[in-house]
């Protein structure tokens, strides 16, 4: 390997599009490549053309025209201008044609294989012909667990040695000291409240938890919240919003079950600093970046016992059978109705939380970068 400085392109693209986790760890890592590091020079490439996020069918069409095109070829092209030896993209899709140059991709799901009906079935047909195959030529393939990434060879049947776990952390939250608490979330603050932070898809289970949550309220609970905050997937086939308004109604939550839309960053923060459980009942996830922000704010935290849940909570958390609400219930209530336990689990918490940093993962990153341009 050349003594001087490793070039790494990084398709900094998806900040135009990405929602929520994505977009926070698109974020996180280019934080942490742009401190000072002796042995790599970043370049952070986008479209000069921004990308278009409406709903009109042609305009979307050609979005997604512009974007295998800006993946395929403009990208690759920039990146071999710049004499980049590594091409970083957290977004799944890396160039097929890379001139030469090695590609690292970042899967954070399986949810393409495991969900097809999600998708739409030509941007799906694409992917897997072009953005599966690039996968499978590129150097490495990132994933956020070792769920993950056993998922993902069996679905992709890519070598699990070419598929390597990089953990994820907490977003760092810069509060806004002009920002007060809105009126309704300075109203939650005045209350006691069961936290849950995510949009509004299917997978996140949230009529199961507020059916949970009539059984935790019937049993000695009357005054307590549930505090939903997030919005509707921009995904039709994703979107469980009527489901979960239904289950309100069904239930007659309407006072007690509070879905605030999307908040501001230091209003999330404020919600987690006074919450009295975070539940995550989430049916998959590729990772799960709740459970650390709960912990960082010393909340106890209940997650359903599936997917990559226990492996990124470890013993810090109470797990439940996310399809049975009586057990979802009966792991909030063993929260709830115990300081002793509340105590234990914030501690737990703060423990498991050492084992997460942006840095650390990041450094993760830079090591595969080396390991990438030693491959021949």
């Amino acid at each position: 390997m050349s003594s001087q400085k490793i070039k790494v392109a990084v398709d900094t693209r998806d900040l135009q599009i990405a929602a929520s986790g994505a977009r926070s760890y698109l974020e996180s890592v280019i934080s942490e490549f742009k401190k000072s590091n002796t042995d790599f020079t970043f370049y952070f490439l986008e479209t000069k053309r921004k990308a278009y996020t409406g709903n009109r069918i042609l305009l979307k069409l050609g979005e997604q025209l512009r974007y295998f095109y800006w993946k395929q070829i403009q990208l690759p092209q920039k990146a071999r201008q710049l004499k980049c030896e590594i091409i970083f993209c957290s977004d799944f899709m890396v160039p097929y044609y890379s001139h030469g140059i090695k590609t690292i991709p970042v899967f954070h799901d399986a949810f393409f294989w495991e969900y097809p009906q999600h998708y739409n079935k030509y941007w799906l047909f694409l992917f897997k012909q072009l953005g599966l195959a690039a996968a499978k030529k590129a150097s490495f393939v990132v994933t956020p667990t070792l769920y993950t990434r056993a998922q993902l060879s069996k679905y992709t049947s890519i070598p699990l040695e070419k598929m390597i776990a990089v953990n994820e952390a907490p977003k760092t939250i810069h509060p806004s000291i002009n920002e007060p608490a809105s009126n309704l979330v300075a109203s939650i603050l005045n209350t006691d409240y069961i936290l849950h932070v995510g949009t509004f898809e299917k997978r996140k289970n949230l009529p199961s938890l507020i059916k949970a949550f009539k059984i935790v309220k019937e049993n000695g609970l009357p005054h307590l919240k549930l505090v939903l905050v997030g919005k509707a997937s921009n995904k039709i086939t994703l979107d469980d919003s009527k489901a979960i308004q239904d289950a309100i109604i069904q239930h007659q939550l309407h006072i007690d079950v509070i879905l605030t839309g999307y908040l501001s960053d230091t209003m999330v923060e404020k919600l987690y600093q006074n919450a009295k459980l975070y539940a995550f009942p989430s049916i998959n996830e590729g990772f799960g970046i709740p459970i650390l922000e709960a912990f960082k704010y010393q909340v106890p935290v209940v997650i359903a016992n599936n997917t990559c849940l226990p492996e990124v909570a470890g013993m810090a958390a109470i797990a439940f059978d996310p399809y049975n609400t009586e057990d979802i219930a009966d792991a909030i209530l063993t929260v709830l109705s115990n300081p002793t336990i509340q105590e234990k689990y914030k501690q737990l918490g703060q423990e498991e939380l050492k084992k997460y940093s942006w840095e650390k993962s990041t450094n993760e990153l830079l090591d595969l970068f080396k390991k990438a341009v030693t491959l021949s």
